[in-house]
């Protein structure tokens, strides 16, 4: 069986470094890539979750799907999809030798090694904070409260018959959903900029994505 390095490293084109797989979005983690979130090699700064019940595109299939489970990513470039390690003057990645899993197997000439991989053993936020006191209890807390199906049901039923109750379950979940981003940070003295990956992106931005993918 080959192993992920052998994968990587199997003969064929090498890489042009056009930028073009970097500019398109960074990379899913993957178990493999514990060590180097836990060594700090990749910071949580840097990463974001897309929770289970998001809707997202498939990138070996095709089309939207939605994630039956965290999907834990690198942020983009200042509002944008491009991977937050990608070196534009150089067209290189800044964390080259640290690079994830879906990195090292990515050939754009040939993708089915990371194919075979896009869906197997995702890193997921459990797996980090488990064994931090308190804070994963928080975490999942919140994702019991504001989760995305949850959100989206009460969306559903925010124009029909039951629409004043399902209207006030949904400002309920803004306003805990905000409440528990601020706590983290004011009390918790954590940085702001790992809130995203803890609680992945604030339901007040996935409103309207959720409205419109629900046909609202």
């Amino acid at each position: 069986m080959r192993t992920d390095r052998q994968e990587s490293e199997k003969e064929g084109p090498s890489c042009r470094r056009c930028g073009t797989c970097c500019e398109k979005g960074g990379p899913a983690l993957h178990r493999a890539d514990r060590d180097r979130v836990e060594s700090g090699k990749i910071p949580l700064k840097h990463l974001f979750t897309i929770r289970p019940g998001e809707t997202v595109r498939d990138n070996v299939r095709g089309g939207l799907v939605r994630a039956e489970s965290d999907i834990i990513k690198i942020k983009g470039r200042k509002g944008t999809w491009c991977c937050v390690f990608l070196d534009f003057r150089e067209k290189a990645c800044r964390i080259y030798e640290d690079r994830p899993l879906e990195c090292r197997l990515l050939n754009c000439r040939a993708p089915e090694a990371l194919e075979r991989r896009y869906e197997q053993d995702r890193l997921c936020r459990k797996d980090l904070l488990f064994s931090i006191e308190g804070l994963w209890d928080l975490v999942e807390d919140h994702e019991q409260r504001c989760s995305i199906e949850r959100l989206r049901k009460q969306l559903r039923s925010s124009s029909g018959p039951r629409a004043e109750q399902a209207r006030g379950a949904v400002d309920f979940m803004l306003r805990y959903d905000a409440h528990v981003r601020r706590l983290v940070v004011e009390k918790g003295k954590m940085d702001p900029e790992i809130v995203d990956f803890l609680f992945g992106r604030p339901l007040s931005a996935l409103v309207p994505g959720l409205r419109k993918t629900s046909g609202l």
